[in-house]
C-alpha cells in the first residue's frame, strides 16, 4: 500500500519503522531508517524501507508493508540482520518454534489475516522537519492539496494496489510484485540518489563499509554529525587505515559526480585527513579525492567531484578515507556521492 501526505515546501523528513517489542542483538534489529530515493515508482517497487518527497506537489511517499512485531531485520537470508519484504510462509527464525511465522497470522478457511501479539504494535515513525508556526508542534504553513497521481495515464485505481483502463477490464498494470521468500535485491540507483549504502551509519551493522587496511573500525554512538550514530577509525596502525565501501556498478565512466562526508578528530587536536577513491583498470590505479584538516573540536566537511575515465576497463571502485597519522582516531558521518550530470571531461 502507497502512502501519500501533503506537506508545507521545504520539509525535511525522518522516517523509521519501529519493533513493539524487541531485544537488540547480532541477529535481530529493532528499527530500519528509511532511505531517501528519488520517485515514487522508486517507493513503489522498494522493499518498503523508502521514502520520497515530491517537490512538484509536496506529497511525502511511502510504501507500507507489513513487517515482525518483534524486529525489523533478521538474518534468516543475510549474514548480518537486514530489513526485506516478509513473506507469510517465512518462520520466526528467533523462537526455535518451526509453527511461528515471522508474521503473526490466523487462518481460517483459506483466508490468512494478520494479528497483533500480547496487544503490542509494531510501527512506522515520520519526523517531518519544517518552520513552526504560532502553533508548537504544527508547521507554519498548510500544503495545498494535490490529489495524488496513482496510476499511470491511461488507468484507473479500481482497488487500493491494483490500476486497470477501466473497472472491468482485465488490462492492468502491475504496481506490487509479489513478496519473495529470496534475500533482498540490491537496491537501483536514479539520478539523484545518494549512491552509498548506509551513509549515516544508522543501520544495526556496520555493513556494507568495512575496514580499510586495519582493524577496529566500529560503529559509535558518542558523537554524530547527524543521526545517532557514527563511525569510529580506531586502532589505527598506519595511515591509510580508515573506513571503505565498494561502489563498483554503481557509478559510470564519463559521468561527474559529487562526493562528501562529515570528519571529526577524536584523540588529537589537529591532523590530515583525505576522502578518496581507490579506481582499479586494466590500465593501473588511481587515487583521487580532497584533503584538507581536521580537529576534535567541530566536524568538517569534505567535498568535491570526480568523473572517471572512459579509458581502460574499470575492475574496481571504492571510496575510503584516510591521513592521520597511526593511533589517531577520528569519525566519519554522512558520506553522500551523487550523480551531478553527464560530462565529457576525462579523469586521468
Amino acid at each position: 500500500m502507497l502512502l501519500a501526505i501533503p506537506y508545507p515546501p521545504g520539509t525535511s523528513f525522518s522516517v523509521t519503522a519501529n519493533a513493539a517489542y524487541c531485544s537488540q542483538s547480532a541477529k535481530r534489529s529493532c528499527t530500519e531508517i528509511f532511505q531517501k530515493v528519488d520517485s515514487v515508482q522508486h517507493v513503489r517497487f522498494s522493499q518498503g524501507n523508502t521514502y520520497h518527497f515530491d517537490l512538484a506537489t509536496n506529497v511525502l511517499w511511502i510504501r507500507v508493508v507489513q513487517f515482525p512485531q518483534a524486529y525489523t531485520g533478521d538474518t534468516l537470508y543475510s549474514e548480518t540482520a537486514q530489513w526485506r519484504l516478509w513473506n507469510y510462509d517465512d518462520i520466526n527464525p528467533h523462537t526455535g518454534n518451526p509453527s511461528d511465522h515471522a508474521l503473526d497470522q490466523f487462518s481460517f478457511r483459506g483466508i490468512t489475516l494478520p494479528k497483533s501479539k500480547f496487544g503490542y504494535v509494531n510501527y512506522l515513525e515520520i519526523k517531518a522537519d519544517c518552520t513552526e508556526g504560532p502553533v508548537s508542534g504544527y508547521c507554519a504553513n498548510t500544503p495545498a492539496y494535490v490529489d495524488p497521481q496513482v496510476c499511470s495515464p491511461g488507468y484507473v485505481q479500481v482497488s487500493y494496489d491494483k490500476c486497470c483502463v477501466s473497472i472491468s477490464s482485465t488490462d492492468c498494470e502491475s504496481l506490487t510484485p509479489p513478496p519473495t521468500a529470496s534475500p533482498t535485491p540490491p537496491p537501483t540507483y536514479g539520478h539523484t540518489s545518494n549512491l552509498v549504502e548506509n551513509p549515516g551509519f544508522e543501520s544495526v551493522s556496520l555493513s556494507p563499509w568495512y575496514t580499510n587496511y586495519g582493524r577496529g573500525v566500529t560503529l559509535d554512538t558518542s558523537q554524530s554529525h547527524s543521526g545517532s550514530k557514527s563511525s569510529l577509525c580506531a586502532d589505527r596502525t598506519a595511515t591509510w587505515n580508515g573506513v571503505e565501501q565498494q561502489l563498483l556498478g554503481r557509478l559510470d565512466a564519463g559521468v561527474e559526480y559529487r562526493y562528501s562526508a562529515w570528519v571529526k578528530l577524536r584523540n588529537a587536536p589537529t591532523s590530515f585527513f583525505k576522502l578518496a577513491f581507490r579506481i582499479t583498470k586494466d590500465t593501473g590505479k588511481e587515487y583521487p579525492g580532497v584533503t584538507g584538516t581536521i580537529t576534535n573540536t567541530k566536524w568538517t566537511k569534505f567535498e568535491g567531484t570526480l568523473t572517471i575515465s572512459t579509458k581502460g576497463t574499470l575492475t574496481g571502485l571504492e571510496i575510503y578515507t584516510e591521513g592521520p597519522p597511526a593511533n589517531v582516531e577520528y569519525w566519519v558521518d554522512d558520506v553522500e556521492v551523487f550523480r551531478v550530470s553527464s560530462s565529457s571531461v576525462l579523469f586521468v
